[in-house]
């Protein structure tokens, strides 16, 4: 992990993941890029009309600036003596489409994650405009940190992998980089029962293949943990039992590429978890 980027709308959300990225960034010896997106359209909330003085588009990018510097400063008051200014760049983008600005940002300082907060949504808003961290997560070709409001600082002792068993070993290569850096253990849990049947399930032996993965991945407290639901398919009941009784501090989903058909009849279970986690989780395709 090189490059980190946090998008913020200057939220207290967006400032939990922003001092999630600085933790990670010094354990991993990571540069941060700390970017809020402003539209043209958008006005500075202390501008007032005087006169016939109209706030310009560099005015509203001055001002983005100010705040985003007095966000940067509040955020690495907390880590004196071990991370300061240097550690995070700060830009502000201008530009309209907030998901699609982060990609191109994302893209252009080459960052290989990204973090960010997520107030959720619900109902209409969910159907009709949807959580900006849930589209990144959908879309982003890199792993996404997603940081809910109940999240408290901390450090992550404990992830779960929430995993269909058909990939284990591919998807260990993304995951095992990630656990070494946050010093945290691991644990795949499998959610039963699903219809039709999980073929990868019934061949998965893990008393043989755990310690196997173990020694593979260098992963010396890697386990393994069967999540029983009441119905076929009960992805969500599943992560909430799971979440209540191991009482991880983040969870780690992969995604696998699906047609349009699979889109329409099995949503994206991490775009889901983005609405409703109360965890971080990690997205990774």
């Amino acid at each position: 992990m090189k490059k980190i980027l946090v998008p913020t709308d200057f939220s207290a959300n967006s400032m939990k993941a922003l001092k999630f990225a600085i933790q990670t960034a010094i354990k991993s010896k990571a540069q941060v890029v700390l970017m809020h997106q402003t539209s043209i359209l958008e006005l500075a909330p202390d501008s007032a009309f005087t006169g016939l003085y109209v706030p310009t588009t560099g005015d509203q990018i001055d001002y983005a600036k100010n705040a985003l510097s007095k966000f940067r400063k509040k955020a690495l008051s907390g880590f004196k003596g071990k991370a300061d200014e240097s550690l995070i760049e700060a830009e502000v983008v201008p530009g309209v489409g907030t998901v699609d600005i982060i990609l191109e940002t994302r893209k252009r300082v080459k960052a290989d994650v990204i973090v960010m907060g997520t107030t959720g949504a619900s109902g209409l808003k969910r159907l009709f405009i949807g959580s900006v961290a849930a589209q990144v997560v959908e879309k982003s070709p890199v792993p996404v940190i997603v940081i809910p409001e109940s999240h408290r600082m901390g450090a992550i002792k404990k992830i779960g992998y929430a995993s269909d068993l058909a990939h284990v070993s591919k998807d260990l290569e993304q995951i095992a980089p990630i656990v070494e850096i946050l010093g945290a253990e691991l644990e795949i849990f499998h959610i039963e029962p699903t219809f039709p049947t999980n073929e990868a399930f019934l061949k998965f032996k893990p008393e043989t293949e755990i310690p196997a993965l173990a020694k593979k991945f260098n992963l010396t407290n890697l386990k393994y943990r069967l999540v029983k639901t009441k119905f076929d398919n009960d992805f969500y009941s599943g992560i909430e039992s799971y979440r209540r009784n191991q009482k991880p501090d983040m969870l780690v989903v992969i995604t696998h590429k699906r047609g349009w058909l699979g889109k329409i009849f099995d949503p994206s279970k991490s775009k889901g978890l983005a609405y409703h986690t109360k965890l971080p989780v990690i997205s990774i395709k």
